[in-house]
């Protein structure tokens, strides 16, 4: 490698890296000044001062609409010079918008590589005071987790309009850090603090004379120092007793966690641990492994969380006992739509035999019952699941409990198992009410003690599991699926195609897959002794592929069988954001 190789190289990657380089903008301080005049209208001045580092367009403040009535005389003004109020979204323009909860300013500005700025937000509130006989409070958001960025020191100077004893100020800092100070100086109250971190907030209920407010009328005649400082020893008490509550919560969600995963990891190790096969499922299969209907082979493949018969049983079964000689499938031609193709109907035929002695007795009273609707004109295959009466929904409580009842004869899931998961459930239950008491006891901590909990009953699905039959059975089938999806056609016997196609739908193969494995179909296979085409002149391939449509289309085709105000006291308003983009 030649050395302009390498300084190619170099520059390339710290090309890359600076082009990396994300943008990024800090504030180190804000200041604001809170003159209250004798009308009890508030000049509110905020100065923000920001640095940036790469390239940003505007900056923006926004005020919730709470604790004052009205503002007004809104300017912004960027290191001294004023900024112009338009909505042409030009540097050294901004503008003002509102919705029912908050007041949004934004200004434009061009920035690029590293610069600072000095921002001043100005305006006026009126009715953000709480006027009493004797005392006036004001309770405000002076900081708020609202900002993008908590600023590293902060300092507030509100005036009066007139000097007051140094002991007429009562000022109440809610959920302030310890390093915020405050001062006074007659007329003057000072805020100020730095290393603020993320989430850090202000919150000062403070309380002066009424008679500094010469020209503002009385809001609350039952407004008083009393009453606010028995509200503050009460708040406080409340805090406290927050704490207390949050450190016993603490507690108990330590204790109460811990135990539901132990509970679980016993449950789990004693009931719940996997039976292996004892053969692999990579090689693939060709036939069979069993002679056991497709119904029940579905649910072995399902498992045991799904041992209750759906519609699709019910299909399956059909198609089998039409595979074995008891319906006749009828292709006919169906209605065009309207700019559409022609769409074939499926219809049941009776072929006259008769049970033989291997039915089981689902399959006998599935039997009876199709051939009863055939009886009664229904023979569309779309229809005749199709069951709504009274007397059809017992009829399919019944059959579900003959399927279930040989589902269970199999010994393929593990019962024992299956109600360890119910046990489980109810082994959770105290610690879910215990959770229940720490949500209480601390709302915050006891709603992730309670999605723990729940999370972990969730797992008692884990549990039941296949028994050592159920597991090699299922890993038997399990490489039959495989070469039903992915083995060649030469693979099969061609003479037994039927009985594929009937397993390959039990199975859950796509339509796609299905008219893979039909595609060597001939017009003499022995599929075509239960499947009638709908006339001589369409292909084996298009019948199939009709037939793969109706058979993919699962429950569709067997379906049917079912069962802003001003201040008032007490409550703070203000919590400013904002941020920069």
């Amino acid at each position: 490698m030649t050395r302009q190789f390498y300084f190619i190289v170099i520059i390339g990657l710290f090309l890359a890296a600076d082009a990396g380089h994300a943008r990024e903008y800090h504030i180190p301080d804000i200041s604001l000044q809170a003159e209250i005049k004798s009308d009890a209208t508030i000049r509110y001045t905020e100065e923000r001062h920001y640095v940036f580092d790469g390239t940003y367009n505007y900056a923006y403040y926004t005020l919730p609409l709470r604790g004052f009535d009205e503002i007004s005389n809104i300017r912004v003004r960027q290191d001294g010079r004023a900024l112009t109020n338009t909505d042409t979204e030009e540097p050294g323009t901004f503008k003002v918008e509102k919705d029912s909860d908050e007041l949004r300013i934004t200004w434009y500005i061009e920035t690029e590589g590293n610069t600072e700025h000095t921002y001043t937000i100005q305006y006026d509130l009126k009715d953000a005071l709480v006027l009493g006989p004797d005392h006036t409070e004001w309770f405000w958001f002076f900081l708020s987790e609202e900002l993008e960025r908590t600023p590293d020191t902060f300092r507030a100077r509100i005036s009066l309009p007139e000097s007051i004893d140094e002991d007429e100020w009562h000022v109440w800092l809610r959920e302030s850090p310890d390093h915020v100070e405050k001062s006074t100086d007659n007329n003057l109250l000072f805020l100020e603090g730095e290393g603020f971190r993320s989430g850090d907030i202000i919150r000062a209920r403070i309380l002066f004379p009424t008679r500094v407010l010469p020209d503002a009328d009385i809001t609350d005649r039952r407004f008083g120092l009393d009453r606010v400082m028995q509200e503050e020893d009460d708040w406080l008490e409340a805090r406290e007793r927050e704490e207390r509550n949050h450190m016993l919560a603490l507690g108990l969600i330590f204790v109460l966690a811990p135990g539901s995963i132990i509970i679980f990891i016993w449950f789990y190790r004693r009931f719940g641990r996997r039976n292996k096969p004892d053969i692999t499922t990579g090689k693939l299969r060709y036939s069979p492994p069993s002679e056991d209907p497709p119904a029940l082979v579905r649910m072995l493949m399902l498992g045991p969380l799904n041992a209750d018969p759906d519609k699709l049983a019910l299909g399956i079964t059909l198609f089998d006992l039409a595979r074995r000689g008891y319906f006749r499938i009828v292709e006919k031609k169906g209605k065009k739509k309207f700019l559409g193709s022609e769409t074939p109907e499926y219809h049941l035929e009776k072929t006259g035999k008769k049970p033989a002695d291997d039915l089981r007795d689902w399959e006998s009273n599935l039997l009876e019952k199709v051939n009863g609707r055939i009886d009664d004109g229904i023979t569309r295959m779309n229809d005749i699941l199709e069951w709504s009466d009274r007397k059809s929904r017992k009829w399919w409580r019944q059959w579900k409990k003959l399927f279930k009842n040989e589902i269970r004869e199999r010994s393929w899931f593990d019962r024992e198992a299956a109600r360890a998961l119910n046990w489980h459930l109810l082994a959770q239950l105290p610690l879910l009410f215990g959770m229940v008491v720490v949500t209480l006891l601390s709302p915050g901590v006891g709603v992730i003690g309670i999605i723990l909990v729940v999370l972990i009953m969730l797992l008692s699905l884990t549990l039941p599991k296949r028994t050592k039959i159920g597991a090699n059975l299922h890993a038997e089938w399990t490489a039959y699926r495989k070469a039903l999806k992915k083995g060649p056609n030469r693979s099969f016997d061609q003479q037994d195609m039927g009985r594929h196609f009937v397993y390959a739908i039990a199975l859950g193969l796509t339509k796609k897959q299905l008219e893979k494995r039909l595609t060597s179909v001939t017009e003499d296979s022995p599929l075509f002794i239960w499947i009638v085409p709908v006339s001589t002149s369409g292909s084996p391939a298009e019948t199939a592929s009709g037939l793969s449509t109706l058979a993919s289309s699962g429950t569709s085709s067997f379906s049917g069988v079912s069962g802003v105000g001003g201040a008032s006291a007490g409550s703070a308003g203000g919590g400013s954001g904002g941020g920069a983009g």
